[in-house]
């Protein structure tokens, strides 16, 4: 969402690209994870997020696309201080309640802008244990509440010819990206690309708060 929404010329048809792109990678993904997928554990969030994001979606339908970029503008720059100050002294327990916050959070960021990650990041990688229960589960996750608020896109009239077009160019990139990105991550050190990436954030989120 740094760059799509200037390539595709709207911030909600920047996000439904992204989602579509994050629900076939999450499908590829949850399939091959699939035996460490928790299911029941995906219940609370999910219940949260469908009834929240098909209330946001059909929301945002109606805001005009500058408020929208003003709006991811201020969500950029929030991430990124968050992910680089606070993050990691921040733990959410895993229950009942915490559950369908993350996945209010979840449905609200993501049916905006298609940053629904880091709320639910957060609340499974307390619920589960193991790494790949981790990732399975929060794969199988986002296979499922993208593909959903993709339809609500569809209905709510977002994704036009363009949109469809620019997803299927992002779909390919996306594969192409996934294969160069696992040669160039064994030479990059973590942390200092995590910094750039969260330093780009926030460059990014102020001049769309500036233009």
């Amino acid at each position: 969402m740094m760059f799509f929404p200037y390539v595709v010329g709207s911030t909600l048809g920047a996000a439904a690209v992204i989602n579509m792109v994050t629900a076939v990678q999450a499908t590829i993904a949850a399939i091959h994870y699939r035996k460490h997928i928790n299911w029941r554990l995906l219940i609370t969030p999910l219940a949260a997020y469908f009834v929240v994001s098909w209330a946001v979606v059909h929301f945002a339908a109606g805001l005009d696309n500058q408020v929208l970029k003003r709006m991811l503008g201020v969500l950029l720059v929030g991430l990124s201080i968050y992910f680089i100050f606070i993050a990691k002294r921040v733990r959410m327990r895993a229950s009942l309640g915490n559950g369908l916050l993350a996945g209010s959070l979840g449905g609200v960021m993501s049916a905006l802008f298609a940053i629904g990650g880091p709320p639910v990041s957060l609340y499974f990688s307390s619920a589960t244990e193991e790494k790949e229960d981790y990732l399975a589960t929060i794969q199988g996750y986002f296979m499922i509440s993208n593909a959903y608020v993709v339809v609500l896109r569809f209905t709510s009239g977002v994704v036009t010819h363009h949109v469809l077009l620019c997803a299927a160019v992002g779909l390919a990139g996306m594969l192409l990206g996934t294969k160069l990105g696992n040669t160039v991550f064994q030479k990059i050190n973590a942390d200092t690309m995590r910094k750039a990436i969260y330093v780009m954030m926030a460059v990014s989120g102020v001049v769309m708060l500036l233009t």
